[in-house]
């Protein structure tokens, strides 16, 4: 008999470790983004259990409950927000909930666009946080001269976080790139103005060295460098009066290439005086290295793919073969 109790204790042992082994793995072992889980005053181990198991990120409150008590942090769960994500393991995630923090306001800002794209995100992502310090219109006034300083990343902010903190947190994530790619504080309006270009331009990151070169060579040569963003910003510039506009006016007329504005790269030679939006680092690190090439000329064709050409009889050639235009009868 005693045998027979022991051997059923033995079985019962390993199915418990059995199933609180699956019951503690995570999720998902896909990689997958962390969102805010909050708890709230007062919730009780099994309160939280349930919500954590209600959002997909535990699989099983029953075990939930023994690793609390198993890791002794029953009484050092706080209230507040987490970021949690289905692929972490549930030991994980219950040493997480000791540390709780308070809730951001997370936002991605693409590159190539200007400040005041820039500034309509940030509002957006802030309109419904109750007691908000941000404020569009100070964005506007205080990134006036910043183009191109306003780094593009994915940034968390407090949602009680001034109009001041978050532009700094944009140019300070600016110079640690500008650090990080050793670009000399005399050369900085010159490569991101550059960079700029290069965003706005060039469909790939693979593509950006080599146009950056062509663009290097025209200048050298003191050729306008005929860019269409450069005429797009200079028509948005003086289009627009408020920020939620068509930044960048697509199908330019031979009328718009003659707009006088100093950012007019047909009529003007040389860089514009200051970048046309905000680049990111691959654009940065190509405009302070540029690929040496034979080419002057480039151009996208209706798929997306780029065609240089080294001399104007190849690339009118490039624009009759890809773009079906000006082809001699």
């Amino acid at each position: 008999m005693l045998k027979r109790l022991l051997i059923a204790f033995i079985l019962i042992f390993i199915a418990f470790f059995g199933w609180f082994f699956l019951a503690t793995r995570p999720v998902t072992y896909k990689p997958t983004s962390t969102s805010d889980f909050e708890i709230k005053s007062g919730w009780s181990i099994d309160r939280i259990g349930q919500e954590l198991s209600n959002d997909k990120l535990i699989r099983s409150r029953a075990a939930f409950k023994i690793t609390i008590v198993t890791l002794g942090i029953g009484n050092k769960i706080q209230a507040g927000f987490f970021k949690l994500a289905p692929n972490m393991s549930l030991t994980d995630i219950a040493r997480s909930l000791t540390h709780a923090t308070i809730k951001q306001v997370r936002v991605t800002i693409p590159e190539g666009l200007r400040r005041e794209e820039i500034g309509l995100i940030i509002d957006n992502s802030f309109k419904n946080i109750e007691g908000k310090s941000f404020s569009v219109t100070e964005f506007m006034q205080e990134t006036q001269g910043k183009e191109g300083t306003l780094f593009p990343d994915t940034y968390d902010f407090d949602p009680k976080a001034t109009t001041s903190a978050i532009v700094s947190r944009l140019e300070n994530r600016y110079k640690e790139i500008i650090t990080q790619a050793n670009i000399k504080e005399t050369d900085q309006n010159r490569v991101t103005t550059l960079a700029s270009l290069l965003q706005r331009e060039a469909a790939t990151t693979a593509e950006m060295p080599e146009v950056a070169g062509v663009i290097e060579n025209r200048l050298k040569a003191k050729w306008p460098l005929q860019i269409d963003a450069t005429v797009q910003y200079a028509i948005a510039s003086g289009r627009c009066k408020n920020i939620n506009c068509s930044w960048w006016p697509n199908n330019l007329t031979s009328t718009d290439l003659q707009i006088k504005s100093p950012y007019n790269t047909y009529l003007n030679q040389g860089l514009p005086p200051m970048p046309i939006c905000n680049p990111g680092a691959d654009a940065i690190k190509a405009a302070a290295s540029p690929k040496a090439t034979t080419a002057w000329f480039y151009l996208h064709d209706l798929n997306g793919q780029i065609h240089f050409a080294a001399t104007i009889e190849e690339h009118n050639k490039n624009v009759c073969v890809y773009l079906h235009k000006s082809c001699p009868n």
